[in-house]
C-alpha cells in the first residue's frame, strides 16, 4: 500500500495491490488507486477525482495457463490549454514572462467562476456541462489470456472487451487585450465591461483599469468532447515453434489480430469572456455597446465556437480490422537475422452529423437560452446539427508492413545491428470531415488516402560491459501524414524526412549509478500539398537536441537522484518564424527505508521551477506584446509512505 500527499500543492493518492495464491495452482491478483485534489495548477475545485481498480485470475497447467481479468476505471482530471503570458523580443529571440497576476507554470483560466459549457447537446436540447468534469474516462474491461505448449508449437490467444465513455473539455485561448481595445474588438468604439460572475459580479470594469494588475479581458473557447461510446473489441491469436536447423534456432511465428471499434463522439463549442487572473480565480465578463446593447449573455460571447463558426460534429463511425502476420527469424552462431510481415484491412462504415460537410446543411439558429423571451447577440446564432442530413461513410482500406533485420556479435560485449522497416496506420477519423471522404456516398478515391505509410532504416552498436552499456543507433525515416491541426478543420496532407542518432547508456561503480541518453533529430517538410509554400520547412515544435541523465546513490537505507532532462529550441510554427527557447527540468528524489517493507520518499518535479514552453500558438512576436501557449507545471513537492506486506 503507498500513500501520497503534495507537500506544496493539491494532490491526495492511495494505490494498494494485493496478490496470492488460492491453490498450487491458482493464483489471483488486485490492484488499483484512488486519488482526489486541485492538482499541480490552481484550479479552486477538485479538479483530481476518481480512480481504477484491477483483477486477474491465473489458473497454471503443466503445459501452459489461463488468464481471466478486468479492469473498472472511473477518473477525473482537468485539462490545461494555452494560456496567456508577455511575449516581446525578436522572433529569433523573444523573451518571454508571466502577467501580473498569472503565472504560466502554476495557474489556469479554470476556476469555479467560469462555465458550464451552455450549448446545445447532440440531439440539439439545451445542456450545461459542469466545467469541473474535465476530462472523464468511464472505462469496463474483461478479458482472457491463453497460453499452451503442444506439439511442439506455443499457441496463445488474448482477447479483450472494454466499453468505454466519457468527456473531453479544453478551454483554450483565442485573443486577449487590454479592456478597452478588448470591449471595443466585440461591441465597437465606446464599450464597456462589467464582471458576469465571481465575488464582483456586476461591477463595472473602468476601461483603462489595470484589472489583476495586468490590465487584460480574453475570449476563450471552451470545447466539449464527448464520447458516447468507445468501445472496442480486440483478439490475437498467434503460433511460434522453434526448429534446430544448421546448429542454429529457426523460429517461426504466425498470427491473426482482429479488432473492432466504435467511434460515437459529439464536438460541441461555446465561448467565454473573461478577465486574466491567476490562484483559481477567473471570472466571466459582460461586454456592452456603448449604446446599451448587450454583446454577452452571462459572459458567453457565443453558443459555439465564435459567431460565425460551423464547427460542430458528431462522428458515428464502426471500423472492423483483420490483419494476419508472421515473422521467420534464425540465429546461428554471432548472426541473428529475421523478418516478418503483415496485411492490414479495414472496414469502415457510419454515419457524420455536421454544417461543415456543406451540401447545404444548417449549422446556425436563432435559440433563447436564457428563456427570457429575447434573443440577444449571441442568442442569434446557436450553433446547431443538422440532424436530419447525415453524411455517410463507407470505404475500406488495406496495406502491407514488413519488416527486415540482421545483429551481429563483434565480440562478446559488443555487437551490431541494421533494419529496414516499412509500416503504416491508418487515418480513421483524421480524415473524416476533409473532403478525402465523400459526403455523398462516404467513399475515399484513394487507397493511399486511407493509410499514412512510414519508412524506416536504422543501424547501430550495442556494447555490455561490467560496469557499463551503451547503444548508438543512427536513423533514417520518411513518413507521410494526414491530419487535423488543433482538433480543427485545418487539415494537412504532408511528407516528412528525419535523420538522427538515438544514445543511451549506462554506468555504475559501487553505490553510485547513471543512466542517460541525447537525441539529435534533423527533420523537415518534404511536401505539403495544401500549402505548398512549407514545403522544405522544419515541423514545428521539433527541437534539434533532447538529452537526460539520471544519476543516483543507492544504499541500503536510503537512494537519492535526480532526473535531469534538457531540450534544445524549436520553432512555434511550421512557418519557422518564432522561435521557442529550449529548457532545462531537474526532478529529484529521495527515498528512506528505515525498516523492512517501509519505505518514505520526496519527490520534487521541476526542482528549480523553470519555465519551459512546449507549444506556442503564435507564429511571429505579437504587436501587442502578448501570447499563448502551453507551459510545463511549476514545481510540485510530494511525499509518499509505502508497506509492503
Amino acid at each position: 500500500m503507498q500513500i501520497t500527499r503534495g507537500i506544496d500543492y493539491g494532490e491526495n493518492r492511495l494505490d494498494a495491490d494485493y496478490g496470492g495464491k488460492l491453490s498450487d495452482s491458482l493464483r489471483f491478483h488486485v490492484g488499483g488507486f484512488y486519488r482526489w485534489g486541485e492538482g499541480p495548477r490552481n484550479i479552486g475545485f477538485d479538479g483530481y477525482k476518481g480512480g481504477q481498480i484491477k483483477l486477474n485470475i491465473t489458473k497454471q497447467f503443466s503445459n501452459g495457463y489461463v488468464r481471466v481479468y478486468g479492469k473498472y476505471l472511473d477518473d477525473r482530471s482537468p485539462t490545461f490549454a494555452p494560456y496567456f503570458f508577455s511575449l516581446t523580443g525578436t522572433n529569433d529571440k523573444p523573451v518571454i514572462a508571466n502577467l501580473p497576476n498569472f503565472d504560466i507554470r502554476t495557474d489556469s483560466v479554470l476556476s469555479p467562476y467560469i462555465g458550464p459549457v451552455t450549448t446545445l447537446n447532440g440531439q440539439n436540447q439545451l445542456t450545461r456541462f459542469p466545467t469541473s468534469d474535465g476530462q472523464h474516462a468511464v472505462s469496463k474491461s474483461v478479458g482472457l489470456e491463453a497460453q499452451f505448449d503442444i506439439a511442439g508449437w506455443t499457441l496463445s490467444d488474448r482477447v479483450r472487451y472494454s466499453i468505454n465513455s466519457g468527456d473531453f473539455l479544453r478551454v483554450f485561448a483565442n485573443s486577449a487585450d487590454t479592456v478597452a481595445a478588448f470591449a471595443a474588438s466585440q461591441a465597437g468604439a465606446g464599450a464597456t465591461a462589467s464582471y458576469a460572475s465571481g465575488p464582483n459580479a456586476g461591477r463595472p470594469i473602468a476601461a483603462g483599469s489595470p484589472i489583476n494588475g495586468n490590465g487584460l479581458l480574453a475570449l476563450y473557447y471552451m470545447a466539449e468532447t464527448r464520447a458516447r461510446s468507445l468501445d472496442n473489441f480486440t483478439n490475437d491469436f498467434r503460433a511460434t515453434r522453434v526448429w534446430p536447423i544448421g546448429g542454429g534456432n529457426l523460429t517461426v511465428t504466425a498470427g491473426l489480430y482482429k479488432a473492432i471499434q466504435k467511434l460515437r463522439a459529439e464536438w460541441l463549442h461555446s465561448a467565454i469572456d473573461v478577465d486574466v487572473a491567476g490562484n483559481g480565480q477567473t471570472a466571466m465578463v459582460n461586454i456592452t455597446s456603448a449604446g446599451g446593447v448587450a454583446q454577452t449573455l452571462d459572459g458567453y460571447y457565443a453558443f459555439g465556437r465564435g459567431r460565425t463558426s460551423k464547427f460542430r460534429r458528431i462522428f458515428d463511425v464502426d471500423y472492423d480490422i483483420t490483419a494476419p502476420y508472421g515473422s521467420i527469424n534464425y540465429h546461428v552462431g554471432k548472426i541473428a537475422i529475421g523478418g516478418s510481415l503483415r496485411y492490414d484491412s479495414g472496414r469502415v462504415r457510419g454515419s457524420l452529423y455536421g454544417a461543415d460537410l456543406g451540401g447545404g446543411r444548417v449549422g446556425q439558429v436563432a435559440y433563447d437560452v436564457n428563456g427570457d423571451g429575447l434573443i440577444s447577440a449571441p442568442e442569434a446564432a446557436v450553433a446547431f446539427l443538422p440532424l436530419s442530413q447525415p453524411a455517410p461513410v463507407n470505404y475500406n482500406y488495406h496495406y502491407v508492413s514488413y519488416s527486415a533485420g540482421v545483429n551481429y556479435r563483434i565480440a562478446q560485449a559488443l555487437s551490431a545491428f541494421a533494419r529496414y522497416s516499412r509500416g503504416g496506420r491508418a487515418n480513421a477519423d483524421k480524415i473524416l470531415f476533409t473532403p478525402i471522404v465523400s459526403a455523398v456516398d462516404g467513399s475515399v478515391a484513394s487507397n493511399s488516402d486511407t493509410y499514412d505509410e512510414v519508412r524506416q532504416l536504422e543501424g547501430g552498436i550495442k556494447l555490455r560491459t561490467g560496469n557499463a552499456t551503451l547503444n548508438a543507433t543512427a536513423f533514417l525515416a520518411h513518413a507521410d501524414d494526414h491530419n487535423v491541426l488543433n482538433g480543427s478543420a485545418n487539415q494537412t496532407i504532408r511528407a516528412y524526412r528525419a535523420s538522427g542518432l538515438e544514445l543511451e547508456g549506462s554506468y555504475r561503480r559501487g553505490i553510485f549509478s547513471i543512466t542517460g541518453g541525447a537525441t539529435y533529430t534533423k527533420a523537415k517538410i518534404t511536401q505539403d500539398k495544401l500549402d505548398p509554400t512549407l514545403t522544405g520547412k522544419e515541423p514545428r515544435h521539433q527541437p534539434a537536441w533532447t538529452f537526460e541523465a539520471t544519476p543516483q546513490i543507492e544504499t541500503e537505507q536510503a537512494t537519492v537522484g535526480a532526473n535531469i532532462v534538457t531540450i534544445t529550441s524549436s520553432y512555434a510554427q511550421d512557418s519557422n518564424l518564432l522561435k521557442m527557447p529550449g529548457f532545462t527540468v531537474v526532478n529529484a528524489f529521495v527515498q528512506y527505508r528505515p525498516i523492512p517493507r517501509v519505505q518514505l520518499m520526496v519527490n520534487a518535479n521541476n526542482l528549480f521551477n523553470a519555465v519551459g514552453l512546449f507549444e506556442i500558438s503564435q507564429s511571429t512576436v505579437p504587436t501587442n506584446g502578448i501570447g499563448s501557449g502551453r507551459a510545463i507545471n511549476g514545481r510540485t513537492v510530494s511525499a509518499s509512505l509505502r508497506y509492503n506486506f
